[in-house]
């Protein structure tokens, strides 16, 4: 506990330095991290490592809807927290975290994080994360609701692309045209022919099925301004 302490206390602490109060567990792809039906709530917290996960719903029809794609080095599943939380659905809902990628994670158990949450660098780092979550949801709501298909595509490649080995910003390849179409609401020849535009406009490029951002400056300025390009037609 003394060492736990020396750790915690710091007023500005490392969500990787959690690790150690954790177990390491793997995901297979579509394995289900923690699942929330409203009324039952129940699970443990994770720090994602790596890999990529989604907070996703499944409707009656059997229609996959995606909310947020989770960040490593991020809380994920807030489950316990939700116990005594009394929401007022009609009905049942239920939502899930998926592993969309395999993954690795540190499983903290529901009685261990009440015990972290003792500790205000802990509860700073928690709120960081539901703040960075609350803030991309709205986003992706607003973005969605008014904003061109171009400028909602390119907001997706900013936040999702990172860093690779040539220097630019790539986009995992698990992101196909499908998936990044059910994600945005769009159809995958419309996300084709934007990618094509794009690449015209030489602010990305594709390796294999890999997209990298060549310019991120040009493409944000692109989402600052909703600059129009033409949007090329995909050779049949």
């Amino acid at each position: 506990m003394l060492i736990l302490e020396r750790v915690i206390m710091h007023s500005t602490l490392d969500i990787t330095e959690l690790y150690q109060y954790g177990e390491r567990v793997t995901f297979k792809k579509g394995d289900n991290l923690a699942q929330s039906v409203t009324g039952e709530t129940s699970g443990d917290i994770y720090i994602l490592s790596s890999g990529i996960c989604a907070l996703s719903s499944i409707s009656c029809d059997g229609k996959e809807t995606t909310y947020l794609y989770f960040k490593k080095r991020q809380f994920v599943g807030f489950v316990p927290l939700m116990n005594n939380l009394h929401l007022n659905y009609y009905g049942k809902k239920s939502f899930s975290i998926v592993a969309k990628t395999p993954c690795v994670a540190y499983r903290i158990s529901n009685r261990q994080f009440q015990d972290l949450l003792g500790f205000p660098s802990v509860v700073s780092l928690m709120l960081n994360t539901l703040t960075e979550n609350h803030i991309y949801l709205m986003e992706h709501f607003h973005s969605s609701k008014n904003e061109p298909a171009l400028v909602q595509f390119c907001r997706f490649l900013l936040d999702q692309a990172e860093p690779c080995e040539s220097g630019h910003l790539a986009l995992n390849t698990f992101f196909t045209y499908q998936e990044i179409a059910c994600y945005l609401g769009m159809h995958s020849v419309t996300i084709a022919r934007m990618v094509k535009s794009l690449r015209a406009e030489e602010m990305i490029e594709k390796t294999g099925h890999q997209i990298q951002i060549i310019n991120p400056e040009q493409m944000a300025k692109l989402i600052t301004e909703e600059r129009k390009i033409e949007l090329l037609k995909i050779k049949s």
